[in-house]
């Protein structure tokens, strides 16, 4: 019978297997397990300096300096576990900054405590995450101008800005900024996108003295009476633009307006039925004219008119005092197109595709503090000369009747007959976008 011998060199591999493979399975947990929480660690300081970032952004871009918002981002930080020096954590940041905003760079470096890859690997485990936030100002579009003329009249013809009828004192004036034409000419006789007065008693179309007319296009309006001259030419390269104000929506009204003892308030109207009176604050959606006679007059302060059909005409004596929301009397919650606060420094908003005329009357002393928007629209003074007494723009060169404190964006802009479009360009009262803050990184 043959026995049966043992080889005592292998005893205790087993053992030694065994040791090797719980080297390896801790290795494999601790890749599940610190790994994962290596990734949730990761997740978690990632939105911590992303809302840590738009803290900072959002400081800077309410006007305080660099100090106030470290002060922000670093509460954000801290509130979150990630204080600088402290439990393994180093944070640092970056700004860039211009005339329009600025941007912010957040490093965010953390070391993650582990359960059982230390077994395995000795060195920290540590995550670095970057944020990147920027602040927008609240520009003004086209800032500086005064009047921008839209339409591309060379395109789809009718002047862009112009002087109509034959009165002896009208024209188209601007004070304390400039004026735009968004057209080329379309042949040598220059009357396409402006078309200058015939008569030396005109006021003619002017820009103080330091701005100028701008456009797009090349223009000779050499000898041309009653016109500030040069033009500056080539604006945008000679393309014209697209709709300054593409960004912000239409108003909306959610229920229909009501009226008692000539007092207004705000909703959906027929143009026919409103009058003289008093406008209380808000938005008053418009279909068909406004129209107003005699020596009737509309009070509206903290008013959008949204023209959605129609335009504004009146006659006789007639006169509005007309300005736009501010901050201190406008209606509703921004970004809501029903809320007047969207719509702060806006005075009268006509719809797109409405090829209306709203008219600044001259007669009745009429005055409008805003901005008046109308990208197929026709914005025009009519009646009276420019040689009265206007008590709401008192400051005017010759006390204009038909005055506009802020600024005109409309297809054309006209002045007819005796009646003088005079607009002063004033940068607080316009209408601004919202400042924005956003993540870049």
């Amino acid at each position: 019978m043959k026995s049966t011998q043992h080889n005592n060199g292998e005893s205790g591999q087993v053992i030694v297997l065994m040791a090797l493979l719980m080297i390896i399975l801790l290795g494999f947990a601790g890749l599940a397990i610190d790994g994962g929480n290596v990734l949730t660690q990761r997740r978690r300081g990632q939105n911590a300096a992303d809302n840590a970032a738009l803290a900072y952004a959002l400081k800077r871009n309410l006007g305080q300096n660099d100090s106030t918002g470290a002060t922000a981002m670093n509460t954000i930080l801290s509130s979150n576990g990630y204080v600088n020096g402290q439990a393994n954590t180093s944070t640092s940041y970056s700004t860039t900054t211009s005339s329009s905003g600025g941007t912010v760079t957040l490093v965010l470096t953390s070391t993650v405590p582990t359960a059982f890859i230390h077994i395995v690997y000795n060195g920290p485990v540590q995550y670095t995450v970057q944020a990147q936030a920027q602040w927008i100002s609240s520009i003004a579009p086209m800032a500086g101008f005064a009047i921008v003329g839209m339409s591309n009249c060379a395109a789809v013809g009718g002047n862009t800005i112009d002087v109509t009828g034959g009165g002896n004192s009208g024209g188209i004036n601007v004070h304390n900024g400039d004026m735009f034409v968004n057209s080329t000419e379309t042949n040598s006789s220059n009357d396409c996108a402006i078309d200058p007065p015939t008569s030396a008693n005109n006021t003619g179309i002017t820009v103080d003295n330091g701005h100028s007319i701008v456009s797009v296009g090349g223009y000779n309006y050499s000898g041309v009476q009653n016109m500030t001259q040069p033009i500056t030419t080539g604006y945008n390269n000679g393309v014209p633009i697209t709709d300054p104000l593409a960004g912000l929506s239409e108003p909306t009204c959610t229920s229909n307006g009501t009226s008692a003892n000539g007092v207004y308030q705000p909703g959906n109207w027929n143009g026919s039925n409103l009058g003289a009176g008093t406008f209380q604050p808000g938005i008053y959606c418009i279909t068909g004219d406004l129209t107003l006679s005699g020596q009737n007059a509309i009070i509206a302060n903290g008013v959008v008119l949204y023209f959605i059909n129609g335009g504004m005409r009146f006659t006789g004596q007639a006169g509005i005092t007309l300005s736009a929301p501010t901050s201190s009397n406008c209606l509703g919650t921004f970004p809501a197109t029903s809320a007047s606060c969207t719509y702060q420094g806006m005075a009268i908003f006509v719809a797109r595709t409405n090829t209306s005329t709203v008219e600044i009357r001259g007669n009745g002393g009429s005055a409008v503090s805003g901005t008046i928007y109308g990208l197929s629209a026709t914005v025009q003074a009519r009646g009276g000369g420019s040689d009265g007494t206007n008590v709401n723009c008192p400051n005017l060169p010759n006390n204009e009747e038909t005055c506009i404190i802020g600024q005109v964006i409309a297809a054309h802009a006209y002045g007819n007959g005796n009646g003088s479009l005079d607009i002063t360009y004033q940068e607080p009262i316009v209408y601004h976008p919202p400042p924005t803050i956003r993540l870049t990184k």
